[in-house]
């Protein structure tokens, strides 16, 4: 037969010892970056990241015209990079922003973009060319690093 008290003491010290050690939910709230890109035809978009979960598994990047980097992706108004990549590959030209290795593969359902975004894949063949060259074709390359210091709530 199952000791039930001895199982919930159990319970009880684990949950003392995660609380004395600052395991508390406050310390997984979630964890972001944020750049802001300036359009050509005047407008700006933000490429956002946020991770969150208890071992981070939530990694997400966003691009979107909303500027709040608290505010989660929205299926509605922003393009969904559901890549896990820190790094965003992009080129400006005109009214489109080119993506490289990073896919943007949710557009926006219900709301207007403010610039086109034409996905490019690199092939893992091709993956040593690509960063070789990548600047000389005028692709820029962003690193979306988190600011741990900065939590959303």
């Amino acid at each position: 037969m199952i000791n039930v008290s001895r199982y919930l003491l159990c319970a009880v010290v684990l949950v003392v010892i995660l609380a004395s050690h600052g395991c508390g939910a406050g310390d997984f709230a979630p964890e972001y970056a944020i750049a802001k890109l300036d359009l050509p035809n005047g407008g700006t978009v933000f490429f956002k990241r946020e991770v969150r979960g208890i071992n981070g598994n939530y990694d997400v990047v966003a691009i979107s015209s909303n500027g709040d980097a608290c505010v989660s992706v929205n299926k509605d108004t922003d393009y969904c990079i559901c890549s896990g990549s820190e790094s965003i590959y992009y080129k400006l030209e005109g009214d489109t922003l080119h993506l490289y290795y990073a896919t943007a593969n949710h557009a926006p359902a219900k709301h207007e973009f403010p610039i086109k975004v034409l996905n490019h894949e690199v092939h893992p063949m091709d993956a040593a060319k690509f960063m070789g060259t990548y600047a000389g074709l005028g692709i820029m390359r962003l690193d979306l690093a988190i600011d741990h210091t900065k939590k959303c709530r």
